[in-house]
Parts: C-alpha cells; structure tokens; sequence
C-alpha cells in the first residue's frame, strides 16, 4: 500500500468522523445498548465488579456485553446507516461536501482526548 499524502489524509479522516457521527453513532442501534447503568468500579480494573446470575456469578471482565443476536441486528443497522450516509454524501456537491465533513469534524463521538476504555 502506497503512502497516502497529508491533505487527503485529513479529508480521509474527517469523512471517517462524519461516518462514526451520522452513520454509526447517531442512526444505529449501537445508542441502546449503550442505554442503561454502567457499574463503577472502586479498583478501577472491574476485577470487583460482579453480574449475579441464577446459575451464579459472572466477573465483569469476563462478560459478554452484547449477545449474537443483538450483535447481527447492530452490524445489520450501521450496514443500512453507512448505506444512507454515503449515498446522501454523493449526492451533494463539492462545496456541500467540504461544508458537512466541517460540522461533522466539530461534533464529538466521545472525548477524544479520553483514549481509555469506556466500560
């Protein structure tokens, strides 16, 4: 793979943005599963965070968070969600495009300064 120049770099970066924003965050099912009340950990690792089960208890770290049904159905909507993006993206013209992918890069997934995990 050859190198890729600085200044299509930015605009590679900047429409992976817009597609993190519009197509995944925004329009998908991936802001219901992450609804809901998240443990806090008094270690900070969750080695002491604990899910109770009937057929006992699970470490947190060992658990899964998202099931394959509910993992097909998510794949299934930022599949359909980056469809809609991409096409109404093509749909504009080269001033529209630059104007979208500046907003886009101004709005925030998460912090980015924040690199951590987010349990």
């Amino acid at each position: 793979m050859g190198a890729i120049h600085e200044d299509k770099r930015k605009k590679l970066k900047k429409m992976a943005q817009m597609l993190a924003v519009m197509g995944v965050r925004n329009n998908t099912e991936l802001e219901d599963l992450h609804a809901g009340i998240s443990p806090v950990s008094k270690t900070g690792d969750y080695t002491d965070v604990k899910v109770v089960t009937p057929y006992g208890e699970i470490g947190w770290n060992e658990l899964s968070r998202i099931n394959d049904k509910e993992m097909r159905s998510l794949m299934l909507s930022v599949e359909r969600a980056l469809e809609a993006v991409l096409c109404s993206y093509e749909s504009l013209n080269h001033q529209q495009k630059e104007i979208l992918l500046a907003i886009t890069a101004k709005q925030r997934t998460y912090d980015r300064e924040d690199r951590g995990s987010h349990n």
